[in-house]
């Protein structure tokens, strides 16, 4: 995987407005892997949560390291998630956020 486009750049700051994207994932999660009849929303919620916290709080994990983290997550364990559903629910919430979040660049800021 390509490590410029794998990576966030250092230089933006990262916006997620949690109740836009909670509000989102309430008419969209049934279409997530592993979400079917019967699972209820709040049921589902945690599950996504966690995927933002790795993305905002592992600022240069890519993809690969972010989905592992997500996989090794309590929440992933205690719903007991085979590792290729977990990568494939924390993909799609990083596409999600790509989408939706607003990047604040820092005039001047200095790029490695």
């Amino acid at each position: 995987m390509n490590r410029q486009t794998d990576r966030r750049e250092d230089a933006a700051c990262i916006i997620v407005n949690i109740g836009r994207e909670r509000a989102f994932w309430k008419g969209h999660y049934m279409a997530l892997p592993g979400c079917g009849p019967g699972i209820e929303f709040e049921a589902f919620w945690p599950l996504l949560v966690r995927a933002y916290d790795i993305y905002l709080h592992h600022p240069h994990a890519g993809r690969e390291v972010g989905a592992v983290l997500y996989a090794n997550s309590p929440e992933v364990i205690e719903q007991q998630l085979e590792m290729s559903m977990a990568g494939r629910i924390f993909g799609r919430v990083m596409d999600r956020i790509q989408q939706a979040t607003t990047r604040l660049q820092y005039a001047g800021a200095m790029h490695a």
